[in-house]
């Protein structure tokens, strides 16, 4: 019977490691960010103060939304 109860054990020990591992997998690939770079009104070559007050991260996206016709 004690064998029986260690395996048991065993077993909710694996069980509640993988679960905090994909758990924490999951909170990683959720926390990257979406910036579009110079808000609403689009990139320009003017944008320096942009990005004042912002971190910035592994993984976190810029989009740059810009005319392609202005030279």
């Amino acid at each position: 019977m004690a064998r029986r109860g260690r395996c048991s054990a065993s077993l909710v020990v694996l069980a509640s490691t993988l679960l905090v591992i994909t758990t924490s997998l999951h909170f990683k690939t959720t926390q990257a960010a979406n910036f579009t770079v110079g808000a609403a009104s689009g990139w320009t070559f003017n944008t320096q103060s942009w990005a004042d007050g912002k971190k910035f991260k592994a993984g976190d996206i810029l989009i740059f939304n810009y005319d392609p016709f202005i030279a």
